[in-house]
């Protein structure tokens, strides 16, 4: 909830893969901001209305020597989360307090920011909740629905929670054994990765509903 009289300022945030550049030695895409509150046919066009590139996802080489190793798996998506929370990080302050803006009308108004909308395909999906992708046991970055179980639609079964996701974490790695960490992990198909779950609730898990 927000305070009266203040404005939510909606934002549809999404990764476009197709615009990959290269920076000297290092290749990204660009990460782009539509504001939610204007009319599709506004938001989605060109120009002053339009999206606007708010930041860079960094892409990790690919190591022949590490292909396919699980720590190699858990350093890019290391990468991609911290280099995603720089972005975040930014909005935080606007989410919590609001900012005061003057519009067109000269009136001064309080919005407070929130990203409404994270679009993302299944593999970034599978990176930004921390899941193992289709090889896990628990392939839905939404839900806890197991692999064999994709195509019931008569079951419901629980949402993955930043909560949870802590907790589970937690006790991986209180684990005296590799063994015992990777079945905890296992569990719910979670990849041992150390990032600020907060704003994940926040922004990312939030959003992907």
């Amino acid at each position: 909830k927000i305070p009266p009289d203040t404005k939510p300022l909606a934002f549809i945030l999404y990764a476009d893969k197709a615009k990959l550049s290269s920076f000297g030695r290092t290749k990204g895409y660009p990460v782009v901001a539509r504001c939610a509150n204007l009319p599709i046919t506004i938001h989605n066009g060109e120009g002053l209305d339009g999206g606007h590139v708010v930041g860079w996802l960094p892409i990790v080489k690919e190591d022949k020597k590490h292909l396919g190793k699980p720590a190699f798996v858990n350093f890019k998506n290391v990468v991609w989360h911290t280099s995603f929370l720089k972005i975040l990080d930014c909005l935080v302050p606007l989410s919590r307090f609001g900012s005061s803006v003057k519009c067109w009308d000269d009136l001064i108004r309080v919005f407070y920011l929130i990203v409404l909308i994270l679009s993302a395909d299944y593999e970034e999906q599978a990176v930004m909740a921390l899941i193992c992708g289709l090889m896990g046991k628990f392939p839905c970055p939404i839900c806890l629905i197991p692999r064999d179980e994709l195509s019931n639609t008569l079951k419901v079964y629980p949402l993955r929670t930043c909560t949870g996701t802590k907790e589970l974490l937690a006790r991986a790695r209180e684990s005296t054994t590799l063994e015992a960490r990777e079945q905890i992990l296992s569990s719910q198909s979670l990849r041992d990765v150390n990032i600020s779950l907060a704003l994940i609730l926040r922004f990312i898990l939030l959003s992907l509903l």
